[in-house]
């Protein structure tokens, strides 16, 4: 037992030292600002014999790096996710790496990744994900306290049948790698946990983003569809949120609103964060209107989405943006409204 313990706390102590010295972990490796090319060959038949467990089957993980080459992995998947899998044609999956193998090419040992995977074929499946990529990305903008997303089109290749579906998809970073570069441990066991236990800002950003997109598929209390990290300095806590299908920005065709909490329908904006002072919450406005043109232009810029999916997703943003400069958001959340001094427009 004091080995292992000597052993976690000598690796505690050199993972940050190989991350500031640069040594990249296989999510490092790949192209952040392009779509990455990538094959999963595995027995489809596997995975939908154990969507509705935990068990894990062999598969190949080929991605192009930048020069074009294809770079190959021995990997293991699973079903992840808990409504999806059991609702959608094609499940998210959960990649599992070697340790040893990405230690042997000279990686770290973040080994861990989720793949938010098209859950309908066709049209509408497509633009579930890019538009859940692009909340992804905006969450990003707004806060380095998020979990790294990386555009994907990956190639689905049968072992038994030699048949391929090829669809776009969402690779999230390993939480391990989100805790260690912001010097935290990822917490499993914080249910319970308020808003005093949290870093404000972190707090307050993470409630008006997902106010701005119309998500209400979360719960601190609960650790729903959020991680929750400790300081290794002691410090409070801070979340990471993930799963967007639910909100009005994805407008997914499956979601359903949640009436236990007074949503009617799917993207109606409901506020979830803590009871905030009209000042704090002036400061968390005027924050968000600084980021507004940039967040616009996102969208703007994300081509690969359609015309009809960018505009549906501006107005839906637009809305948001009227109601902060109006200080209707701070009339409904504190009492009086927010001044609209630092609104662009």
């Amino acid at each position: 037992m004091k080995t292992l313990i000597k052993t976690l706390l000598v690796a505690s102590v050199m993972l940050p030292s190989a991350l500031q010295a640069g040594i990249p972990s296989i999510f490092d490796v790949f192209n952040h600002s392009e779509v990455l090319q990538l094959e999963l060959e595995f027995d489809m038949q596997q995975m939908y014999d154990k969507v509705n467990t935990n068990e894990e089957y062999p598969a190949v993980f080929r991605f192009q790096d930048k020069h074009g080459h294809w770079v190959e992995l021995s990997s293991e998947l699973r079903a992840r996710g808990r409504f999806r899998r059991r609702t959608c044609a094609f499940p998210p999956l959960r990649i599992d790496f070697s340790k040893k193998d990405l230690r042997a090419r000279g990686l770290l040992d973040f080994d861990d990744l989720k793949l938010v995977t098209h859950c309908m074929e066709g049209r509408q499946g497509k633009e579930n994900v890019l538009r859940e990529y692009l909340a992804y990305e905006m969450y990003s903008r707004l806060t380095e306290k998020a979990l790294r997303a990386q555009l994907v089109e990956v190639t689905y290749r049968d072992t038994k049948s030699n048949k391929k579906l090829t669809s776009y998809g969402i690779l999230l970073e390993d939480v391990d790698e989100l805790a260690a570069r912001l010097g935290s441990e990822e917490c499993d066991e914080c249910y319970g946990l308020t808003a005093m236990d949290m870093v404000q800002d972190n707090l307050q950003t993470h409630a008006m983003f997902q106010y701005m997109i119309g998500n209400v598929d979360w719960s601190l209390p609960q650790m729903r569809n959020l991680k929750i990290m400790e300081p290794i300095d002691g410090s409070a806590y801070w979340l990471a949120p993930y799963d967007f299908d639910f909100s009005g920005l994805v407008s997914a065709s499956y979601a359903i609103p949640r009436k236990e909490i007074g949503q009617t329908e799917v993207g109606e904006r409901i506020y979830l964060g803590s009871e905030r002072t009209n000042m704090e919450l002036e400061a968390t406005a005027d924050y968000f209107r600084s980021k507004k043109q940039e967040l616009f232009s996102l969208v703007e810029d994300f081509d690969l989405l359609s015309k009809r999916s960018r505009r549906e997703v501006t107005e839906y943003l637009s809305a948001f943006y009227e109601a902060l400069d109006n200080g209707i958001i701070c009339q409904e959340l504190a009492g009086s409204g927010c001044s609209n001094s630092g609104a662009t427009k």
